[in-house]
């Protein structure tokens, strides 16, 4: 009779959490992979992540809304109309403000 091995893998609540994103039908592949395949994977996201965080709040906003229509009344009307400080925080507010 053969002892039997069996991997348990003891992963924190956030590492779980995977489970409720896009990723989770990739979680057995993933541990199928060696630990320098892991390493790869991990510096791929790390670059990823680290690419995405170089952007300013200005540029995400202008790539947010630069499909949005500004209609020529609503340019007409830009310094007529009263804003509370709501509506100036407001991202799409001062997108439109500053196009």
């Amino acid at each position: 009779m053969q002892a039997e091995t069996i991997n348990v893998r003891i992963m924190t609540a956030l590492a779980q959490k995977i489970k409720e994103t896009p990723m989770a039908p990739y979680t057995d592949l993933l541990d199928a992979l060696t630990r320098e395949q892991k390493q790869i994977v991990v510096m791929y996201i790390t670059e990823s992540m680290a690419e995405q965080s170089t952007k300013s709040n200005e540029e995400i906003i202008r790539e947010k809304y630069k499909n949005l229509k500004v209609s020529p009344e609503l340019k007409r009307l830009r310094g007529c109309i009263k804003l509370t400080e709501e509506d100036l925080k407001d991202e799409r507010t001062q997108y439109i403000i500053n196009r």
